[in-house]
């Protein structure tokens, strides 16, 4: 499913400098890419990138996925995929275990999806380029043996059960309403990707074999290569590979597409768990041809995006009613030539009504009137602008946007265009579009009589839907009403804001100590308010400057509510100085690039900017008045009161109750807390000005990576931080996690399954070799954990061990999650214990490890946002920049005996805690 959201208008321009074809012919394919087909019918896409050097990246996708499922195979698709890993091409070992035994790891190296139109298969070896022929017969065999037999379904239908198991929930249940509704009378409600359970279950060898020889046909089936080779080799590898195999047919598609009823239908979108309150109008149409790169097809899709965005300003410049939260429009293109356009009014409580009379009433003012000169304008010179900032750009395409690019473009017909082709079709087809287009475009989508009105509320607070003939009657009755034009911004007469001019700094602090460690390029610097600079001298990614300001203000602080300081940070970081108007700020931070990212956690408060190197002053004048700032009335009242509408609408959440359980059984009592009805309605700005106040007077240390000149950076830091009053750092609260073990069960779930969540810790001093251990053992369990509990038991398919060494805490501290059958979360919890305690660390993994290591190192010791991090590591720990001049050392701490000691310290017994989140009464009762 693609989704088109006005204004964001990028994928029109694809993107480098070819003479464009004559006539209407479509725009050719990228010259980079090599493609073609294969006698077989098999099509290849193939391009060569070599800023990585050895890396290998295939794709292979067979177009067909659930959508193309006859009515007796629903789940199949999907159950295929899974199942041609277990074919072995006439070897002793199936595809997974051999793939396994060349050092692949699956979800990293190996991997699958199936959607409603597709299922590919992506191999990234390790080796790389040196691994492609393994990689391409890899594929072939996944592909084409289909030798899998009946065990092997067998041993594979509890894991597929499990994927299924563990996407359920309350976004699940609202996307399949909002799919059946959406795509009513179509075969995609009834053929979800993952299936049902009792399909699943039902699943039979023969009805898998049939839908691979249906569709799993060279002629439907596209690779896709990006890497460090040439083309014409890798294509003899790929002829050597795939040419043997038999050509066939691509079969009709034409049920991929919507039936047209030309009706209204009305659906109410509701969950006990959602909190969603909408009303949704949709039109639903055919517009074939808008797809396509012609400059027929190109003209089309143009005139589509310059609609809806127009269409999608007007909404959002309108009054809103009492009730009414916002406008929105989206559309989304379905199979070959489907699209649906949906307008979407966001409801405060109870009203529906209002805001399906506000929303036909705004749709039916368009309708009469149409757009402004104005909006055609605005639409047509941000075309123009995209068009020549594209054509401007003449930076090649990236390792990941060729994969992004050509994944794209999977379908037989599908194809990659130079970008500057792209922009130059667009601008020259959008000479020849004017305001009736757009309008004409709008008429069209409006008078679609097949209409779908989707209703949600949240949990169960919705009784009433309006009636078909209501609905109808209401549009008839606005259509007899002659309305006024729309507002436009002239018609809302608010000046833009003057410019934002930042104040002169004042009288400047001073840098009253220095200290030099030249062997790692560091200094460090005291200001005159307390405040530290730590200072690499280099440059960050790409030539830009990182600075990040770290202080003691975390959130967790006795006698104030978390969420406050969290709200006041947030909003503090949007204002400016006292009379500052928000927007001005935004686009003056904006203009010098000096935006500020926010990290919050329980004990620190964690600022980020990053720029060029002529803008440095600009980020340090940010940051100034960030800690300057005098909270927003405006940007005050608007969270304050989307927070209220949040709150009044929070369902009875499975989540957020599972949460605070598992808080309480950690740390003995749940410290988090939560925004409630009362507070939020008592409280004033002035309270989160005194809160940000304290927040901001907390101590800082900077920490700067930049090439630049001592005597600039002296000045700069002397006028825009060292004169920034200080006070005391700010006391926080650790959340520790309390010795000892427990258990909790929560049987509240409306899934039929467990969630099993469970935490240990095990006190360590931290040194970036023990934390380095810990990353690698951390692998190594997840590897052992899915070989045991999935490969083995087949009893899980969501499983996660996270494992980390806190600097901050001095502690393994890890956590395992999966979620399985009621019936067998005893045996499973039992045999995951077994094998966290039994973990062995075996010679051949740990030379596999340490080559790996020191592949990786090799890159991480020229990356400078690696160095950044190791930086900051080293300076919290031993207050100087130590880790920078050992860190090649790291492989060597990979040793047997040391691996082996830190295993049984990953999750110990003694520490672990374990909240069992269990099916309700009402759940079980359904699943039977």
């Amino acid at each position: 499913m693609k989704k088109l959201i006005a204004g964001l208008l990028g994928p029109l321009l694809l993107g480098a400098c070819v003479a464009l074809p004559e006539a209407d012919a479509p725009l050719p394919w990228d010259p980079q890419v090599s493609q073609g087909t294969m006698a077989n019918g098999l099509q290849y896409r193939l391009v060569r990138e070599t800023a990585q050097p050895g890396r290998l990246d295939l794709r292979l996708t067979v177009n067909a996925g659930s959508i193309d499922e006859a009515d007796d195979q629903v789940g199949v698709a999907h159950m295929v995929e899974h199942l041609v890993f277990h074919s072995r091409a006439g070897q002793a070992d199936n595809l997974r275990q051999r793939m396994t035994a060349l050092g692949w790891v699956q979800g990293r190296h190996f991997n699958a999806v199936t959607n409603y139109e597709r299922t590919q298969f992506m191999l990234s070896p390790p080796a790389g380029v040196r691994q492609s022929p393994q990689a391409l017969q890899a594929l072939a065999d996944l592909v084409f043996a289909g030798d899998y037999t009946a065990a092997d379904l067998e041993r594979e239908r509890p894991i597929v059960i499990e994927e299924w198991r563990g996407g359920l929930g309350v976004a699940q249940r609202m996307n399949q309403q909002r799919t059946a509704s959406q795509r009513v009378g179509s075969r995609y409600p009834e053929h979800r990707t993952i299936g049902n359970e009792a399909a699943i279950r039902s699943a039979s060898l023969a009805s898998l074999q049939d839908f691979q020889a249906r569709w799993y046909q060279a002629p439907n089936m596209v690779i896709s290569v990006v890497g460090d080779f040439e083309p014409e080799a890798m294509l003899a590898q790929i002829e050597q590979t795939f040419g043997k195999v038999e050509g066939g047919s691509s079969p009709l598609r034409d049920h991929r597409d919507l039936p047209l009823d030309e009706k209204l239908k009305i659906f109410r979108l509701q969950d006990p768990q959602s909190g969603s309150n909408q009303v949704a109008l949709l039109f639903r149409l055919h517009e074939p041809d808008s797809r396509g790169t012609s400059r027929a097809a190109l003209r089309e899709r143009l005139i589509d995006r310059m609609t809806l965005a127009a269409l999608l300003d007007s909404l959002r410049r309108q009054p809103l009613e009492p009730g009414v939260r916002s406008l929105i429009a989206q559309k989304t293109l379905i199979g070959s030539q489907s699209t649906v356009l949906g307008i979407a009014a966001g409801v405060d409580g109870q009203a529906h009504d209002r805001a399906l009379r506000q929303l036909l009433g705004e749709l039916e003012r368009l309708r009469q009137h149409g757009f402004s000169d104005a909006d055609f304008a605005r639409e047509q010179a941000h075309i123009r602008s995209l068009g020549a900032k594209t054509l401007a750009n003449t930076e090649p395409r990236t390792f990941a946007q060729w994969v992004e690019q050509l994944n794209n473009a999977s379908a037989p017909e599908g194809r990659v265009v130079e970008r500057h082709a792209s922009a130059s079709r667009y601008l020259e087809v959008l000479e020849g579009i004017d305001k009736a287009d757009l309008e004409q475009r709008l008429q069209r989508w409006l008078a679609s009589r097949d209409q779908v009105l989707q209703i949600s509320a949240p949990s169960a607070s919705l009784t009433r839907l309006p009636s078909v003939a209501e609905v109808e009657a209401l549009q008839a009755s606005l259509a007899q009403t002659s309305l006024s034009a729309p507002a436009t911004e002239s018609l809302k007469a608010v000046a833009p804001p003057a410019p934002f001019k930042p104040a002169a700094p004042g009288p400047a602090g001073t840098v009253t100590a220095r200290k030099a460690f030249p062997k790692e390029q560091v200094e460090h610097w005291t200001l005159s308010n307390g405040d530290r600079l730590v200072w690499l001298r280099r440059n960050g990614p790409d030539g830009t400057w990182l600075l990040q300001a770290d202080s003691s203000a975390g959130y967790s602080v006795a006698g104030a509510a978390d969420w406050r300081l969290q709200m006041a940070a947030q909003l503090a970081l949007r204002s400016g100085p006292p009379g500052t108007d928000h927007q001005a700020l935004a686009e003056w931070r904006q203009q010098q690039r000096a935006t500020i990212s926010l990290t919050h956690q329980p004990q620190r408060l964690q600022l980020n900017l990053s720029g060029t190197p002529e803008q440095l002053p600009g980020l340090l004048q940010s940051y100034r008045i960030s800690q300057q700032a005098s909270i927003d009335p405006l940007l005050f009242s608007e969270s304050r009161d989307d927070l209220l509408q949040r709150v009044s609408n929070r369902p009875d959440d499975v989540r957020s109750r599972q949460e605070t359980q598992q808080r309480a059984l950690k740390y003995g009592a749940d410290q988090w807390q939560g925004p409630e009805l009362a507070a939020l309605q008592a409280l004033t700005r002035e309270q989160l000005e005194a809160d940000w106040q304290r927040l901001a007077g907390a101590p800082v240390t900077y920490y700067l990576m930049a090439d630049v000149e001592p005597a600039r950076l002296d000045t700069w830091v002397r006028e825009q931080l060292a004169s920034l009053p200080r006070q005391a750092a700010v006391t926080t609260q650790p959340a520790l996690q309390q010795p000892g073990q427990r258990r909790h069960d929560l049987a509240i779930a409306l899934e039929p399954r467990v969630v099993l969540d469970a935490s240990s810790y095990q006190p360590q001093p931290w040194s970036p070799e023990a934390a380095m251990r810990v990353a690698a053992l951390r692998d190594l369990a997840n590897q052992r954990l899915k070989q045991q509990l999935r490969g083995e038991a087949s009893g899980v398919y969501r499983l996660s061990f996270e494992s980390e060494l806190n600097q901050d805490t001095q502690r393994i501290e890890s956590r395992l999650n999966f979620t399985c059958d009621p019936a067998r979360v005893d045996e499973l919890w039992a045999m995951a214990q077994q094998t966290l305690a039994g973990l062995k660390v075996d010679p051949q993994w740990l030379g596999e490890q340490r080559k790996e290591l020191s592949r990786q190192e090799a890159k991480r010791r020229d990356d400078p946002q690696t160095q950044f991090k190791r930086l900051i590591l080293s300076e919290r720990h031993w207050q100087d920049p130590r880790y920078l001049s050992t860190q090649a050392q790291l492989p060597e701490a990979l040793t047997l005996p040391a691996l082996q000691q830190q295993s049984r310290q990953l999750f110990p017994a003694a520490n672990q805690v374990q909240l069992r989140l269990l099916p309700s009464a009402a759940a079980l009762e359904q699943a039977l």
